[in-house]
C-alpha cells in the first residue's frame, strides 16, 4: 500500500498489526521486535507523508525497544538501534531541530563504527550513509569543515566497498562526490569543486 500510494489502508494495516503483536508480547516478550520493526515502519510511513509528530513518536517507541532488546542481545539489535536513529536524525534535519538530528547521527554513527570493526562487510555501507547525513546536515547549517570531513570518509568507504562491488556502490560514489562539489561550490573551492563535479560525471556515464 505504501509503495502504491494507498497510505491511508497501509496505515490501517500497520496499525493493525502493532495491536496484534502488541497482544502476542504480552505472553511472549521476544515478539516485541516485531512490535519495533512495525512501529519503524509506520514512522516511514508517517514521515514520508510529512505527519512528523506521529512519525517522531513511532520511531522514538520503536527506539526504546531496540535498546531495550540490544542489552540482551546486542549483537542481532545493535544494527536496528543505529537503523532507527538513522531515521530519527532525519526526521529531526527535515523538521529543522539540527541538534536533536545530530546527536541522531553522531550515536549511530558510533555503533555502526563498533559494528563494522568485527563485520566491515555487512556495515561499512551503513558508516558511510551515516556520514553522507551528517555531512549534509553540516553542509545545511553552515559548518563546512565538519561536512567536508564527513563526506571524504563516506567517500573513502564507498571507494573501498566499490573496488569489491562497483555494481552496487560506484552509483554512492558518485552521490558522495556531487555532494563534495556542492560543499566547494557554495564555499568558493571552484577547482576543487569542477573535479569533483567531473569524476561524479565519470562515474554515472
Amino acid at each position: 500500500y505504501k509503495d502504491t500510494q494507498r497510505l491511508k489502508e497501509g496505515e490501517a494495516s500497520y496499525q493493525e498489526a502493532l495491536a496484534l503483536f502488541w497482544e502476542f508480547a504480552k505472553a511472549n516478550p521476544q515478539v516485541s521486535s516485531y512490535v519495533a520493526a512495525t512501529l519503524s515502519n509506520l514512522g516511514v510511513l508517517y514521515h514520508s507523508t510529512q505527519r512528523f509528530k506521529d512519525g517522531e513518536v513511532s520511531y522514538r517507541e520503536a527506539l526504546t525497544i531496540y535498546r531495550d532488546l540490544a542489552k540482551a542481545n546486542p549483537k542481532i539489535y545493535s544494527s536496528r538501534v543505529a537503523m532507527t536513529l538513522n531515521n530519527l536524525g532525519a526526521l529531526y534535519h527535515k523538521t529543522q531541530r539540527m541538534k536533536e538530528g545530530e546527536a541522531s547521527y553522531q550515536e549511530a554513527l558510533t555503533i555502526f563504527r563498533d559494528l563494522a570493526k568485527t563485520n566491515p562487510q555487512a556495515y561499512s555501507k551503513d558508516v558511510a550513509r551515516t556520514l553522507n547525513n551528517l555531512g549534509t546536515l553540516y553542509y545545511s547549517t553552515q559548518r563546512f569543515k565538519e561536512g567536508e570531513a564527513s563526506y571524504q570518509e563516506a567517500l573513502t568507504t564507498y571507494r573501498d566497498l566499490a573496488k569489491a562491488n562497483p555494481q552496487a556502490y560506484l552509483s554512492y560514489v558518485a552521490m558522495t562526490l556531487n555532494n563534495l562539489s556542492l560543499l566547494y561550490s557554495n564555499t568558493q573551492r571552484f577547482k576543487e569543486g569542477e573535479a569533483s563535479y567531473q569524476e561524479a560525471l565519470t562515474t554515472y556515464r
